[in-house]
């Protein structure tokens, strides 16, 4: 824990050190203000008896009041001025910060946005992670500040009696460790219920999708969520508040052990007083510092209880900050391939996904020749968007080998892939920008390329006569919502402003009616005529466009050929297409 607190200090330090050390240079100042505070009230009752009795100058009552004014002020002041640092401290940690994890999260290999454990520590580090950094140093140095004030006013009680100080730091340590073991208990609640807390999100997310709801609402089944989502809330707040019930019961034995402490003192003190023993500026001093005790012990537990919950929660910073990530700086070879032309083969390639056990791909071989339309078709978890994205780099084989014109693909740049492959998935994303950067993102240099941009979107059998500058979506309040086929055509339009030698299209017509999709596919036979393709459909007539299919069956390639090829021998192929074919016979459609 201390490691992590130091750490945060550390990093507002790099990020905002001006500010930083000013907030430090403060959290001193208010550290030391209520033991001098103490101090002075002490000196000044001391002054005043004794300029009551002739032994004191009165000046000397004048300094003490003087200097127990300005303490006071000195507060007042420290305070004003945290309040307008911390402004300073988060906008200089979030510019600077901020950067890093975004750097961060574009350099994360791909596998980690699929895994479970990891999501599961993205959902606890939040989308501000920043704020968890600046919330862990703020209640670092205020739990810092709180002991040094302790420290300090348990020096006004040594001067009448050490073991007073002695005995409160006996009592403080256990209730400290308390508190930890409290928050961590919470913690790991928390983390067994984050499966749960994920579930919860979901369900009330539905909850606010028009499309959900509709649906829901259309079926009835709007009240079943709504009980699914109260249960799931339900379980959690039960063990929640019993952990919290111990919580409180201990809050009342640590009141009641610092009541009997402070009680106890008093009577210490009122013995000394009326025994001569202890002045009256010395009494009133412990006296009066005993509240300040009391309210430094209840937010010095606060502190450090906060405090733990932070650092736990930085684990799961430290968890993302720790995760793999792509070669930045690819080892030094010669790439003799042809970006406008390449040859792609899959060589014995062997691949299952990272933290599982099962084999998606079991010695896929093949080969794509320069400017060939090849389909792959299999049945649903065949492998076939599993070779898309080996394709494309996000993913690197098991085994075997994936090679571009004879050079390995874990060998090249992702700048050299891109030249190489553009891609249409089949969870394409419908960004709430403007039209213009929809489009463009598939070749950010023609940003502002109008001609090569529209000339994308008519490729794209987009027919909206939108400007390329209106904004799609809701984010901006002149957006504009689309439909699932026309967010389809932008996608495949960015697909299709890139200069790559092959498209990828991972069923692009799934959103499109009949009739667009038989002029998609009219639309790919003529644009694609200089360019590869590689496609996957579930609708195997648009499998007959190909040069090649290839047949992704049990994680290998069971066939390859043409349609004619393929219907005429017997397979998986001849079965699937038969069975896709049946449906669409006149015996069928009058039934």
């Amino acid at each position: 824990m201390l490691r992590q607190a130091a750490r945060s200090v550390a990093v507002m330090l790099k990020y905002a050190k001006t500010p930083t050390l000013l907030s430090l240079f403060v959290q001193l100042l208010q550290a030391v203000q209520a033991p001098l505070g103490v101090y002075f009230t002490g000196k000044l009752v001391n002054s005043i008896s004794g300029s009551l009795a002739g032994t004191v100058n009165f000046n000397e009552v004048l300094l003490w009041a003087y200097w127990l004014i300005g303490i006071l002020l000195l507060g007042e002041s420290s305070a004003l001025a945290a309040q307008m640092n911390d402004i300073s401290c988060q906008k200089a940690l979030q510019h600077g910060f901020t950067s890093v994890v975004l750097e961060k999260f574009k350099r994360l290999q791909y596998w980690c946005f699929e895994d479970k454990d990891t999501l599961d520590s993205l959902e606890r580090m939040g989308t501000q992670p920043h704020e968890r950094i600046y919330n862990l140093f703020r209640n670092t140095v205020t739990a810092a500040s709180c002991l040094l004030s302790l420290i300090g006013t348990a020096i006004v009680f040594t001067q009448v009696a050490v073991w007073f100080a002695a005995l409160y730091f006996v009592l403080l340590a256990p209730m400290l460790w308390f508190d930890y073991k409290f928050t961590e208990a919470v913690q790991r609640l928390w983390n067994t219920e984050m499966p749960n807390w994920r579930r919860r999100t979901y369900l009330s997310a539905l909850m606010a999708d028009k499309h959900a709801v509709f649906e829901l609402k259309l079926f009835g089944a709007v009240n079943f969520i709504l009980r699914k989502w109260k249960k799931t809330a339900d379980d959690f707040r039960r063990e929640y508040v019993t952990a919290k019930l111990k919580s409180c019961k201990f809050g009342v034995f640590r009141d009641l052990t610092l009541a009997a402490w402070a009680a106890f003192v008093i009577i210490s003190l009122l013995v000394k007083l009326s025994g001569g023993t202890v002045s009256l500026g010395s009494f009133v001093a412990c006296v009066t510092s005993i509240g300040s005790v009391l309210a430094l012990s209840s937010s010095m537990s606060g502190q450090f209880s906060q405090v733990s919950i932070d650092c736990i929660e930085m684990r799961h910073f430290d968890i993302f900050m720790s995760l793999p990530e792509v070669k930045t700086k690819m080892p030094e070879y010669e790439y003799p391939i042809s970006t406008s032309n390449p040859e792609i083969r899959f060589d014995n390639v062997h691949f299952k996904y990272p933290k599982t056990g099962k084999a998606i791909l079991r010695g896929v071989s093949f080969t794509i020749k320069p400017g060939e339309r090849v389909s792959l078709v299999g049945e649903n978890g065949a492998g076939k968007s599993t070779i898309v994205k080996l394709l494309c780099g996000l993913y690197a084989p098991d085994s075997g080998t994936i090679s571009i014109d004879g050079v390995p693909i874990t060998a090249l740049p992702p700048s050299e892939l891109r030249k190489v492959f553009s891609v249409v998935f089949q969870d394409y994303v419908g960004y709430e920008l403007t039209l213009r950067e929809n489009v463009a993102f598939g070749n950010i240099r023609k940003l502002y390329n109008d001609g090569a941009l529209e000339d994308a979107l008519k490729r794209g059998l987009w027919s909206e006569a939108f400007p390329l500058d209106t904004n799609l979506g809701k984010l901006e309040e002149n957006g504009i919502d689309l439909s699932g086929g026309q967010w389809q055509r932008i996608a495949v339009s960015r697909a299709l402003a890139g200069d790559s030698a092959f498209v990828i299209l991972d069923e692009p017509t799934a959103a499109l009616d009949p009739l667009a999709e038989s002029r998609m596919y009219d639309t790919f036979q003529n644009v694609l005529r200089q360019r590869g393709c590689i496609m996957i459909s579930h609708r195997l007539a648009s499998a007959r466009l190909a040069d090649k299919i290839i047949v992704i069956e049990n994680g290998i390639a069971a066939q390859i050929g043409t349609h004619g090829e393929l219907m005429a021998r017997d397979g998986i192929y001849r079965e699937m297409f038969a069975a896709q074919s049946a449906w669409y016979t006149e015996g069928n459609i009058n039934e």
